[in-house]
């Protein structure tokens, strides 16, 4: 064997590898995307766009637009044509295919009717046989909500809460409170809320002093388009809106009545009147311009509110909510406004249903104790259940169960245990807290039982006695059976003698 010096097998390996390394692929291509974000607003079309380089046709190649997935596709077009059947069905016919320049490799996606969802990142890939490259785009989606809208809560003990609400932002915007020489003022509280359209509504509060003097603003801002919208309240308030201080009793299936009025008494009529539950929007009616906004009603409302406003010029309006349910039940805030303005009252519902008379049924257990249940349906809120004796006093049950069906309405069972001295008059109580009972007594009385437990040897013996007469007649029976068939067979023996 002979060594060339200088060359070993392992600098031969390395220079292969260096070689394979280095190689350019026959078909290398790189794909590029834009450097800066794409930037679109809700509603509107956005265009996304890569780049093959070097420069050529993309007529025999694939190229694939996704999110994350590339099985999951946007849009697919292969050898100049749009393959259909693997777009992904959020984009289906919202998205288009436009031939940028695809002789110079350039290509573009266009999004119709931007929506919330659509922010992110996005994936071009080139495909040609097996070898592929690809270039991410980034599509920023942003929407500038409604003008915000600031309302008076209190004022309470020594001071006041201004909430201001806003609708319709993306991304989740910042809110800045500022006093009237620009300084930065800290919110209580920031409620944000994602809604099913994909956008935020937004509701901060700001706790104040009682004789403050000033003029306050809110602004809402939005990072992605770099806009705010702004509004500004000038205290101290000069009206306040009254509502009920006591709450109101409504049965299920009844009408509920919400009245609010201004103070000092003004004309109300070129104002918005809202009354809203925990948030501002989705509302439970606006009234404004004399008639019902309905795009901002909550679903669970439509077709039942309808606004009495024939005291308006007084600054009195009633809301109507036809056929109560027990999800009415709560708080309902009642808001008048006037160029972003508003002041606000709270008005409680308690919406309440009195259930059927309950039912006992007697229930004899394997260790031979008694067992008592009650049951009872149709009742809201949540009903109180107990056991008393004859002379009133409480007996503990050994259970109680209550199931909420689709209506809202509680069904009760509660079990008791007892012995036999305990059953007389036993009595089942059901009601609502502070409202209306209803109770059933178990029905047997001392005589009765004593009658029972007396009549049960009386009803046993003369059982015994047929049972046992019935014992002896089958007896006999056999036994007569038993000697006619042994006389037959001795008459057979003899005949057979004879013979």
């Amino acid at each position: 064997m002979v060594d060339c010096p200088g060359y070993s097998l392992s600098g031969v390996a390395a220079s292969l590898l260096f070689i394979l390394l280095t190689m350019k692929h026959p078909d290398d291509f790189r794909v590029i995307g834009p450097a800066l974000p794409i930037l679109a607003k809700v509603g509107e079309d956005a265009l996304l766009t890569c780049q093959l380089l070097p420069k050529r046709t993309t007529a025999h190649m694939e190229v694939r637009w996704y999110r994350s997935d590339p099985d999951r596709p946007v849009i697919v077009h292969r050898d100049g044509a749009e393959v259909t059947g693997l777009q992904v069905e959020g984009y289906r016919g919202r998205v288009e295919w436009t031939e940028a320049n695809t002789d110079e490799g350039s290509v573009a996606l266009k999004i119709r009717q931007i929506q919330p969802g659509d922010d992110g990142q996005y994936w071009c890939r080139f495909q040609e046989g097996d070898y592929w490259r690809e270039a991410s785009v980034l599509l920023q989606v942003a929407a500038l909500g409604s003008p915000p809208n600031i309302h008076v809560e209190g004022p309470g003990e020594g001071e006041i809460q201004l909430v201001c609400t806003s609708q319709g932002w993306f991304p989740e915007p910042e809110v800045y409170w500022e006093g009237s020489w620009g300084e930065k003022l800290l919110s209580l509280s920031e409620n944000h809320v994602l809604g099913e359209d994909g956008l935020f509504y937004v509701e901060d509060t700001l706790v104040v002093r009682n004789d403050t003097s000033e003029t306050i603003s809110c602004s809402i801002y939005n990072h992605g388009l770099k806009e705010a919208k702004e509004a500004a309240i000038a205290l101290p308030a000069t009206s306040r809106v009254i509502g009920l201080s006591q709450p109101i009793l409504v049965r299920v299936g009844e009408n509920i009545e919400l009245t609010c009025h201004l103070s000092p008494q003004a004309d109300a009529q070129s104002m918005e009147v809202r009354w809203v539950r925990s948030h501002c929007y989705p509302a439970v009616h606006v009234y404004v311009g004399g008639a019902h906004s309905a795009e901002e009603q909550m679903v669970e409302y439509r077709g039942r509110t309808v606004v009495a406003a024939d005291a308006i010029h007084e600054g009195k309006l009633t809301l109507r909510i036809h056929d109560a349910r027990t999800s009415d039940d709560g708080q309902y805030r009642c808001l008048f406004g006037k160029d972003g303005v508003y002041q606000e009252a709270r008005v409680n519902v308690q919406v309440m249903a009195v259930g059927s008379t309950p039912r006992i049924t007697r229930e004899v257990l394997k260790d031979g104790g008694l067992q008592l249940r009650c049951t009872s349906d149709g009742w809201f809120p949540r009903p109180h259940v107990q056991w008393r004796d004859r002379g009133g006093r409480a007996v503990p049950s050994s259970s109680e169960a209550f199931c909420q069906g689709s209506q809202g309405l509680f069904q009760v069972e509660t079990l008791l245990l007892v012995t036999n001295s305990s059953v007389v008059n036993v009595t089942c109580s059901i009601g609502l807290p502070g409202g209306e009972e209803k109770a059933a007594r178990f029905p047997l009385s001392d005589s009765k039982i004593a009658l029972l437990w007396m009549a049960l040897p009386v009803l046993v013996l003369p059982l015994a006695m047929a049972i046992d007469l019935i014992k002896v007649k089958r007896h006999s029976k056999d036994q007569n059976h038993h000697s006619n068939q042994q006389s037959l067979k001795n008459d057979e023996s003899h005949m057979r003698a004879s013979l």
